[in-house]
């Protein structure tokens, strides 16, 4: 699986997001360690969504007319 991201260079270091989760940034001193640190962005991600899907719950409520 591919994942677009957006990165730009800031001084000695490379900064990015992942674009599905654009206030995530983080950073690395290489091209190849700031994907390395977006790999773990997603899935910190995917263990927080599979964490409320365990704790969520859904239910209707009667609105009167």
């Amino acid at each position: 699986m591919e994942m677009q991201y957006t990165y730009w260079q800031d001084g000695e270091f490379f900064v990015g997001f992942l674009d599905d989760y654009p206030d995530d940034s983080t950073q690395g001193v290489s091209l190849a360690e700031l994907e390395e640190a977006l790999v773990e962005i997603y899935e910190i991600k995917q263990e927080e969504k599979r964490h409320l899907a365990e704790i969520r719950k859904t239910g209707k409520v009667r609105i009167p007319a």
